[in-house]
């Protein structure tokens, strides 16, 4: 008799915990699911962070990268724009100087002209 009730009570003990073990694991199942997500949902929060971060940076260097080229297009073609005013400036002068050569010139012809026609006292 008492090999049964020792038996008895060992498997009451036996369910009883077995079901307050079975009824604590639905919570401690929720608790554990609920920080597995935690982890999870900062995880990718700080993976977003890091590719924003990233993107943020990358536009950055591209935009910098523009600037510079467009600095470098904008002082060539300033350069180009000014040789090709001293160009022009070197041109013109150079005009001048001719168009004062030949008028020195038509002035002397004309002088010679003038006197060759002039009677001679000699």
């Amino acid at each position: 008799m008492r090999f049964i009730l020792v038996s008895a009570v060992a498997s009451a003990l036996a369910f009883g915990t077995c079901g307050l073990a079975i009824a604590e694991e639905p919570s401690s199942l929720g608790s554990e699911l609920n920080q597995e997500m935690g982890s999870m949902a900062s995880e990718a929060k700080g993976e977003m962070k890091a590719e924003q971060e990233q993107m943020r940076d990358s536009f950055k260097t591209k935009k910098d990268h523009m600037k510079a080229d467009m600095k470098a297009k904008k002082a060539q073609m300033k350069s180009e724009m000014k040789a090709k005013r001293d160009a022009m400036k070197a041109e013109k002068q150079e005009m001048k100087k001719t168009a004062k050569a030949k008028k020195a010139n038509t002035k002397k012809n004309a002088k010679e002209a003038a006197e060759s026609l002039a009677p001679s006292t000699y």
